[in-house]
């Protein structure tokens, strides 16, 4: 999604993003229609209120957001303080993890796979999306006859269209 501005300001939509219990369908269906504005889309402020289930219903968020191709970043909230957790923590007071800092944790594991490994479209062309870092890369064709394999920097830029395009013919 390229950046969109007018007069020389960056524009895009900030949603702020306090859950109880996540409609994800409700969420998905909301992305979609302001991802027709062509504008990025960020999460801002994303917290669960605390629940038995608040580990599972930020997963749940935080893979809708991220999975969504219009979202272009999520930033977290924390109400932290000395008598202990507002209303969502990722750390005890002593800095080990909760529940819910183990699902950060282990996501942003997943999502920052170096190896990445994918079958291009009938078309030739395959996309991911990747965090800034080195990435080894392999690509193949569906016909298995072609394969591309490719070491990968992906550096930050003033761009919001960073996305890695291989085409495999």
């Amino acid at each position: 999604m390229k950046a969109y501005t007018k007069n020389g300001v960056r524009i895009g939509i900030g949603l702020e993003s306090h859950f109880d219990q996540p409609n994800i369908p409700f969420m998905r269906a909301a992305l979609d229609k302001l991802a027709r504005a062509g504008v990025p889309i960020w999460l801002t402020e994303v917290d669960v209120f605390k629940s038995p289930n608040q580990a599972w219903y930020l997963e749940e968020v935080l893979r809708e957001g991220y999975g969504h191709p219009a979202v272009q970043g999520i930033v977290m909230w924390g109400g932290w303080h000395q008598e202990g957790c507002n209303k969502m923590c990722l750390t005890d007071n002593s800095f080990r993890n909760l529940a819910t800092g183990d699902v950060v944790d282990r996501l942003l594991k997943e999502w920052r796979s170096e190896h990445v490994a994918g079958t291009t479209y009938a078309d030739g062309f395959f996309q991911a999306r990747l965090f800034h870092g080195e990435h080894d890369i392999v690509v193949v064709h569906p016909s298995g006859e072609m394969n591309v394999s490719r070491e990968l920097t992906v550096a930050p830029s003033s761009s919001s269209d960073d996305f890695l395009q291989v085409v495999v013919l």
